[in-house]
């Protein structure tokens, strides 16, 4: 007698069942990929928002107290409540060197000449606000007595995917030993994660150096 070709039920099932597992393994490795590469994409994306907020602070920052064409009293060295007086007012403070959430400064925005007071473009600023995650930039549309951290002339600058966890400023001073030349940095560490998905997070730190000196 012939012996009869093909395939038996039991080998169709072992094959069918091994070709499921090979199938489910692989469409298993596929979701985790996609799945990483979207997690990928998500941290590129919030790492590139900060970078744009972070070189946009850096380069307003750095031009604290620029003149332009002082001769004798500069304007835009600021006084604080307290008598002392920067380049630079963290949370309204001439003195204060960490922990703050708001920065203040000015500086001859159109270089003007002769310039002896600040015009309300001139006035700067950034703070954090902790109820609306957002950081905000200051706008002034009235008189330089609304340009404090607490006034409500202040504006979302945050693109609209993105909470901002944390803002923190921090002021170093330098003095050479022996000479009455200043030097001041600023070191600003922004938090920020997606509205989408919180555990996207990350942290971004530069420091800024502001070459004009303070009063």
């Amino acid at each position: 007698m012939k012996r009869s070709f093909g395939y038996t039920l039991v080998e169709m099932m072992v094959g069918m069942t091994v070709s499921l597992i090979v199938l489910a393994s692989s469409l298993a490795l596929f979701t985790i990929n996609t799945e990483f590469g979207t997690k990928q994409l998500q941290n590129d994306f919030l790492r590139s928002q900060l970078n744009i907020v972070a070189d946009t602070m850096k380069s307003e920052i750095a031009r604290a107290g620029f003149c332009y064409d002082c001769t004798s009293v500069n304007p835009f060295i600021k006084d604080d409540e307290a008598g002392a007086s920067s380049s630079v007012l963290i949370d309204d403070s001439a003195s204060k060197v960490e922990g703050g959430e708001c920065i203040r400064f000015a500086y001859n925005h159109d270089k003007r000449s002769g310039a002896v007071a600040l015009n309300k473009d001139d006035a700067k600023g950034y703070r954090w606000d902790s109820d609306k995650l957002v950081i905000e930039v200051y706008e002034n549309w009235k008189a330089l007595a609304n340009w404090t951290c607490d006034s409500g002339y202040w504006r979302d600058m945050t693109y609209d995917r993105l909470s901002i966890d944390s803002l923190s400023f921090k002021r170093s001073l330098l003095q050479s030993v022996g000479s009455t030349n200043k030097a001041q940095t600023v070191e600003v560490t922004i938090t920020a994660s997606l509205k989408s998905d919180s555990s996207i997070s990350d942290t971004v730190n530069f420091t800024v150096s502001v070459p004009n000196v303070d009063g």
